[in-house]
């Protein structure tokens, strides 16, 4: 069925346009428009529920002209293998894709979400979509290869390969659950245009997706077969880019982007705000751009820094790109947030590193640096705007020095850099975190 992943990316692009385009319950005025929507939003989910049942069918009876059964079932194979087989391998990741365009579409039955108005759980249930969307769509070409769909000619020799072991079945599950409790994340995040309390959504997804972000962190250290095929060859990409680009959407969205709401609700009116905006983005894009030289550096992929030096820029500069040109919208009107400036250019710095991962696994060395930049710019606005007390120095400015040093030196001296990059940027962001949460935002008094 050639038409199937055209059609299924055309449905997700239209999640994507409703997401950003529909106010509430405006889309569902009339009989017409609630069909055309619950065709729109139920596609998808069906159509990987097909994919899946396909396959699950087909390994289950044995069927000799399915690549699955020739490649990896020998004859006589037992069902406890087919059905392990269904799990770890491609059938898994359907079954993900399934459970997360499921979860985004029935969003707005959630308790958190129920207690809401219709209009503004119509709006929740919109945004989660989007994020799905748009996860399922930058991580389409390692999720969904060709060859796991088109039979090789000629056919494979039955059971002439391993087959993947059970615990391959816990990326497509992680994928998944970061997809759906993101969304919570994402929605609870991005709605600023309806005056409605996210304090219940965002802290029960912040608890789940802190919990999956080090679990899926933890279970990368164990090698799994998708991040040492990665690291074997980095410039070939595999399904742990596709984990790498939702555990680094889930942390911008738990440690910068949720928080603030809160944090940047407090700033003043903003002396020095143009000032401070500089300040933030020069602050990110030399943090962005030290680590993700020095993590190419540090791998096996150039004979000379000057390579690894040139990689990081041209890395960087999509991202930066992104967060200069996302400036206007604010005179567009895209203005609800308390500071449209600093949250578009941290919303970039989300996005910009999955589109970027997507199209090269040379992406996953923005990641660290992505989330130490992001760290500090919640802090840099309170150090130079004059209307507002600056940070504890003791607290905040000097401990995440120290960190960030550490976080930019630390992978260099690991055979496994780009891993531990990402847990040494954990701290940085803790502390700008919990530090900014717990600031007293008190006006300076200014000398007469």
């Amino acid at each position: 069925m050639p038409w199937l992943f055209p059609l299924v990316a055309l449905l997700l692009c239209a999640w994507l346009v409703t997401g950003f385009l529909a106010k509430g319950g405006q889309n569902e005025a009339n009989s017409g428009k609630r069909v055309l929507s619950h065709i729109t939003n139920w596609t998808p989910p069906a159509l990987f529920a097909g994919l899946f049942i396909h396959r699950f069918t087909s390994i289950l009876t044995m069927d000799s002209t399915h690549m699955d059964v020739l490649q990896y079932l020998p004859e006589g194979a037992a069902l406890s293998d087919r059905l392990s087989l269904v799990v770890a391998g491609q059938g898994g990741i359907e079954l993900a894709a399934f459970a997360a365009t499921t979860f985004a579409v029935c969003s707005i039955h959630l308790p958190s979400v129920k207690a809401m108005s219709n209009e503004a759980g119509r709006v929740v249930q919109q945004r989660m979509m989007m994020f799905c969307a748009l996860c399922l769509l930058l991580g389409i070409m390692v999720l969904f290869p060709e060859q796991a769909y088109t039979a090789s000619q000629p056919l494979p020799q039955q059971g002439s390969i391993d087959a993947p072991p059970l615990s391959n079945a816990l990326l497509p599950l992680m994928f998944s659950l970061l997809v759906m409790f993101g969304g919570e994340l994402f929605a609870a995040s991005s709605v600023y245009s309806i005056e409605v309390d996210f304090d219940a959504l965002g802290k029960k997804a912040s608890i789940k997706c802190l919990a999956l972000v080090g679990l899926s962190l933890v279970w990368l250290t164990t090698q799994p077969l998708a991040w040492t095929a990665w690291m074997a060859d980095l410039s070939e990409p595999t399904n742990a880019m596709a984990l790498l680009m939702m555990i680094h959407a889930v942390v911008v969205l738990t440690s910068v982007l949720y928080p603030s709401r809160r944090i940047e609700s407090r700033l003043l009116h903003g002396e020095g705000r143009s000032i401070a905006l500089i300040a933030t983005f020069v602050t990110v894009a030399t943090l962005m751009t030290a680590s993700a030289s020095l993590l190419l550096n540090h791998s096996t992929l150039f004979s000379n820094s000057a390579g690894a030096a040139l990689l990081g820029f041209w890395l960087c500069t999509a991202v930066l790109g992104s967060m200069l040109l996302v400036q206007f919208l604010p005179t567009l009107g895209f203005d609800a947030a308390p500071r449209p400036e600093t949250w578009w250019l941290r919303m970039m710095g989300l996005l910009t590193p999955m589109l970027v991962m997507s199209l090269t696994p040379f992406g996953a060395f923005l990641i660290a640096g992505v989330w130490i930049g992001l760290a500090w710019s919640a802090v840099v606005p309170w150090m130079v705007e004059r209307d507002v007390a600056s940070p504890s120095a003791a607290f905040v400015t000097v401990p995440m020095v120290g960190l960030t040093v550490a976080a930019l030196a630390l992978p260099l001296f690991t055979g496994n850099s780009p891993l531990v990059s990402l847990f040494a940027a954990l701290p940085v962001l803790a502390v700008a975190h919990v530090g900014m949460l717990i600031h007293k935002p008190s006006a300076q008094q200014q000398a007469s």
